[in-house]
């Protein structure tokens, strides 16, 4: 269920928020792990990261806290999906993080139960991941050079050969039209 404010299907669609990913523990064990996704990123970019959830796996609101992680570092410590969304189950949440790649050129997003997590309940839950490269300081996606940066240093590389060969290029466009208006006009061709 959208709400005013919240996600909308602009954000994420249906089917983005129908389907999931998720932790859910059994007895009375809570799970020690966490779903991990890891993306390959290049370095010396920052991310934008738009993490999608929506709890459609609880049987009732305030079942479910667990903990989200942004490159190993703690982004949420026990999210619970109900408080964000006002008490509804299926309502759709988003958080939004700028991030940069690890050293490795990797960035990694994981979902993992909190110590509020409750036994036979869901411990976390993942709906999608968004990811946009942000250029960099040089205004460039593609390395550390923007593609103006390019074309100013080939046009001041190239000014000694581009400046006389436009000129010549113009010397005799002019002389042709010359010979052409002046000859034209005498043997009436015009």
């Amino acid at each position: 269920m959208y709400q005013m404010g919240g996600a909308s299907r602009e954000v994420g669609p249906d089917n983005v928020y129908n389907t999931a990913r998720v932790i859910k523990s059994s007895d009375h064990l809570i799970p020690n792990g966490n779903l991990t996704w890891l993306f390959q990123v290049e370095k010396g970019y920052s991310y934008m990261l738009r993490m999608h959830f929506c709890d459609v796996a609880s049987v009732a609101a305030g079942m479910l806290y667990f903990n989200v992680y942004v490159n190993g570092n703690l982004a949420y410590e026990n999210l619970d999906l109900s408080y964000m969304t006002n008490r509804l189950l299926a309502s759709p949440f988003y958080a939004d993080f700028l991030v940069d790649g690890d050293s490795s050129g990797n960035l990694v997003v994981s979902v993992g139960p909190s110590n509020m997590s409750l036994p036979r309940a869901v411990d976390a839950i993942l709906n999608g991941v968004e990811i946009w490269k942000l250029n960099n300081s040089m205004g460039s996606f593609d390395g550390e050079v923007c593609s103006d940066f390019v074309w100013r240093s080939w046009r001041r590389a190239h000014a000694g050969v581009l400046l006389p060969l436009v000129a010549a290029v113009s010397v005799a466009v002019s002389v042709f039209l010359e010979e052409v208006v002046l000859h034209g006009v005498a043997c009436g061709c015009f």
